[in-house]
């Protein structure tokens, strides 16, 4: 069979050149990936931060999952659709609406859901709760669709893995700070049960700043890359719109793609309902502070490989697919003879032999656990890293790359809302574990017709869902770049 030849270089090249004019700061790629992280920050990074604790904080985690479980429902067809909202309000009303401000008051929806929390915890009102992560939910998924296009079109080709690295820091110094206040706020509660409502108000706090800091992001068309490319911001009708979103969503390889989706968060409310189960509230509150560690040096260490130019795209596209799903299935795997290892089977074990009320001095048990924790975040961090950055090779279009990261975080949010349903009630943990290998393994064949594409082949169907607007577009940004490259 005759072999298909490899792309020589990451599209564009310019930029190994040099700048070839002057960026200013505000304008650059790095400070719109920052004002990103800024605005991620405050709202969901520090619900994320609430989520570290496990069951957001709650003595039970039960109805928890079950409210997490609605809103990742909304938030999944939010996302989804929202690539539509963001072409037609822009990029900068979606970020502000994203991080939380409300029409009528300067409140952060985000900031809702941790109130309803603190309510919660307070008075045992359930049904503010539920309301809170159903709106927390609409508000994020609009978040997420104007987030994923700016972090994958915004950043040069030549450094993409890297401001994807960037990305995930931002995203995640929200769980390391809000976590280190949570773990001051509750470092010598050493019981069960739930979290001091102190630590509900300082989250509340900061997440209202959300909104202030989303006015800080320039509009893609005045968004200066180094390598003089201009960022193209698309308008046009309801009826093409729709069709273009439609084209983009049911394209075979993002449809392929989908499994590996929703498989890449569904781990989450088995950890969290372990923390819940068998950590005392100082040692679930380390956990929301150090966990996020992982998060980053997955997300720094897959970046800077994917950016690493003595590989090809094809073989940084393999050969990190590749060593991620090994590294992902070693987590789920493990038997009960090798209790050495902190693999998930043996860890469960474990704790439901023993039962035990795990404090950061409990020894081997709490190391095998944490640690767990720990690698399952880089790995998941990583994985979705390298999803943003599969997504950015197939098209450099704002607009369809706004359909195309708003699936994948909406299928995301899909499977996150199976997983959370699934553990809203008191079922085996080892339904969880069956499921969530299951789903890798089913995911792999899919993914991998995809993978083996890239660096090969252009993804031409899925760079404009509608040919019709190629030729004005290629000749747009072809005008801006021969005028950049004789100043």
């Amino acid at each position: 069979m005759a072999s298909t030849p490899e792309l020589k270089s990451d599209v564009t090249a310019p930029a190994e050149a040099g700048p070839p004019y002057n960026v200013h700061w505000y304008r650059s790629t790095v400070f719109q990936i920052l004002v990103v992280g800024g605005v991620f920050f405050c709202a969901p990074g520090m619900y994320n931060a609430l989520s570290s604790l496990g069951a957001g904080g709650l003595a039970t985690p039960w109805y928890a999952n079950a409210t997490a479980a609605a809103g990742y429902v909304f938030m999944a067809f939010m996302c989804i659709t929202g690539g539509i909202v963001v072409s037609k309000i822009g990029v900068n009303a979606s970020l502000l609406i994203g991080g939380g401000q409300c029409p009528d008051l300067i409140v952060d929806t985000t900031a809702r859901y941790a109130g309803s929390l603190y309510l919660n915890s307070k008075n045992g009102t359930q049904w503010f709760l539920m309301f809170g992560s159903i709106i927390s939910g609409i508000t994020d998924g609009l978040m997420y669709a104007v987030e994923g296009p700016i972090i994958t079109s915004y950043p040069e080709p030549d450094r993409r893995g890297r401001m994807l690295g960037l990305w995930v820091f931002m995203r995640n110094a929200a769980p390391v700070i809000g976590g280190a206040i949570i773990f001051g706020l509750n470092h010598a509660i050493d019981s069960t049960g739930g979290v001091s409502l102190r630590t509900y108000l300082v989250i509340i706090g900061i997440m209202c700043a959300g909104p202030f800091i989303s006015l800080l992001l320039s509009h893609p068309e005045k968004v200066q890359r180094r390598d003089g490319v201009k960022i193209v911001f698309r308008k046009t009708g309801w009826i093409k719109t729709l069709s273009e979103w439609w084209k983009i969503v049911c394209s075979p390889d993002i449809l392929l793609l989908c499994p590996l989706f929703f498989t890449s968060w569904f781990y989450g409310s088995y950890i969290g309902t372990l923390q819940t189960q068998y950590m005392n509230v100082r040692t679930r509150a380390l956990c929301a502070f150090v966990i996020p560690f992982g998060d980053i040096a997955g997300g720094f260490m897959i970046g800077y490989f994917l950016d690493y130019k003595k590989l090809t795209i094809k073989q940084r596209a393999r050969w990190s697919f590749v060593a991620l799903m090994v590294l992902n299935l070693a987590l789920w795997s493990g038997s009960a003879e090798h209790r050495d290892r902190v693999w998930t089977a043996v860890v469960t074990k474990q704790l439901e032999e023993k039962q035990p009320v795990i404090d950061w001095t409990s020894g081997h048990i709490f190391g095998s656990t944490f640690t767990l924790f720990i690698l399952f975040d880089l790995a998941t961090m990583a994985t979705q890293t390298s999803l943003y950055w599969i997504i950015s090779q197939m098209s450099d279009d704002f607009i369809a790359l706004s359909y195309m990261t708003g699936t994948l975080r909406g299928v995301e949010c899909a499977g996150q809302a199976v997983a959370y349903g699934i553990k809203s009630s008191d079922t085996t943990n080892w339904l969880s574990i069956g499921l969530n290998v299951g789903l890798i393994v089913f995911s792999l064949p899919f993914a991998w017709v995809v993978i083996r594409k890239i660096g090969v082949v252009e993804f031409e169907k899925i760079t404009y869902a509608i040919q019709g607007d190629v030729k004005a577009e290629e000749k747009s940004i072809a005008e801006s770049t021969e005028k950049v490259q004789t100043a």
